[in-house]
């Protein structure tokens, strides 16, 4: 779908102007397309129909007028996009469908209360509820593949050049807090950063749960885009 709104261009650019493309509208029919294959074909291939995964895109743009870019994204389970701009802190722009989301949707939490048991590492950094919900934090309330469709998260932000995003699954964020992936993007090579992320996030997965409430194997992905243009 993207490929044809690039009007055939072979080298992948930014897509442009933003003001003519619904990028948003595109991610969603992606997201929809892909959880409706995980539903029949994936369950066909796996032979159960217990299947289910997270997703996170980002698509770019160029406003016509001020020569701006943007990034617009969309996110369904707990696959997250970060975003690290020079002189700033890490951001995390998307939010997880998780237990501490709902937890705070109830107010039974606050914000600040589980941004501090999502980064914590040590058992004792949490009273004993806390360090409940810190091991079930990974269940996730929605996925492609699930019963229902999706509810698909979609935004946008403008970005510059120097700017780092990083696209991730669990298996990096549940093994490393966010300050430990925010040095990684601000101290590593362009080319090596995705792939020092993965390899701390492996072997803080072996390390012992008992030092380490984090260690957690999983997969892990992840992808760094550095914005030069």
């Amino acid at each position: 779908m993207l490929d044809r709104q690039q009007h055939g261009r072979r080298i992948p650019t930014f897509l442009e102007p933003c003001e003519k493309i619904d990028l948003c509208g595109s991610l969603e029919h992606i997201i929809q397309e892909a959880d409706e294959l995980v539903r029949t074909e994936g369950a066909r291939r796996a032979g159960t129909s217990d299947l289910a995964t997270t997703v996170a895109l980002a698509a770019f743009c160029r406003t016509s007028e001020a020569g701006e870019y943007h990034m617009i994204y969309a996110h369904v389970g707990d696959s997250r996009i970060y975003l690290l701009q020079q002189g700033k802190p890490l951001q995390r722009l998307t939010s997880d469908d998780g237990l501490l989301a709902k937890l705070v949707e109830n107010q039974i939490i606050s914000d600040k209360d589980a941004l501090r048991i999502d980064q914590a590492m040590h058992a004792d950094e949490l009273s004993d509820i806390e360090l409940s919900y810190f091991k079930l934090r990974g269940g996730i309330t929605q996925a492609l593949g699930g019963p229902l469709a999706p509810t698909i998260h979609t935004d946008q932000i403008s970005i510059h050049p120097g700017d780092r995003i990083l696209l991730c699954t669990d298996g990096i964020h549940d093994n490393l807090t966010d300050r430990e992936i925010e040095a990684v993007l601000r101290d590593s090579p362009r080319t090596a950063s995705a792939r020092m992320l993965v390899e701390r996030s492996l072997y803080r997965s072996h390390e012992d749960r008992g030092t380490n409430i984090r260690a957690k194997p999983d997969d892990m992905s992840a992808i760094v885009i550095t914005c030069c243009f």
